[in-house]
């Protein structure tokens, strides 16, 4: 059975947000995630991703070194929006693709959402269905 959270971080509704993507995506959905500056919570990891770890606390641990890190997605926005990109309302969106995995960063104001699906599930259905489900913001670029 998959391990599930309810959202507690994200200012809008993240479990109404999983629904949509889990209805949207053809593959698996390994993990989907809500996160900011701060705090990373899991709220849906397959029976896949748990299996892939020998422990709970080895889970935990490599998620944490995940957060670090990808915390740092919140500045490389502002870096594209205020100084590269200026022109740009927001960075919607951030796509790490491997050999096994397919890994999507959504940002939605000052939180974002870590999303691990198959790597060939394409990304811009999974992104309109969490527009439309959420009231996106008119403009990030602070």
């Amino acid at each position: 059975m998959p391990a599930t959270n309810r959202s507690e971080l994200a200012a809008f509704d993240a479990d109404r947000v999983r629904q949509a993507v889990q209805e949207t995506i053809s593959g698996p959905l390994y993990a989907f995630c809500e996160y900011n500056t701060e705090s990373f919570r899991p709220l849906y990891l397959s029976d896949d991703t748990v299996s892939t770890y020998d422990s709970r606390d080895a889970m935990l641990e490599h998620f944490e070194k995940i957060h670090t890190n990808v915390h740092m997605d919140f500045m490389q926005s502002k870096l594209f929006r205020n100084t590269l990109f200026p022109e740009a309302e927001r960075v919607e969106y951030i796509t790490t693709s491997m050999d096994f995995l397919k890994i999507l960063r959504v940002y939605v104001g000052d939180d974002g959402l870590f999303i691990s699906v198959d790597p060939a599930e394409p990304v811009v259905p999974i992104v309109d269905a969490i527009k439309a489900t959420l009231e996106w913001p008119a403009n990030q670029n602070s």
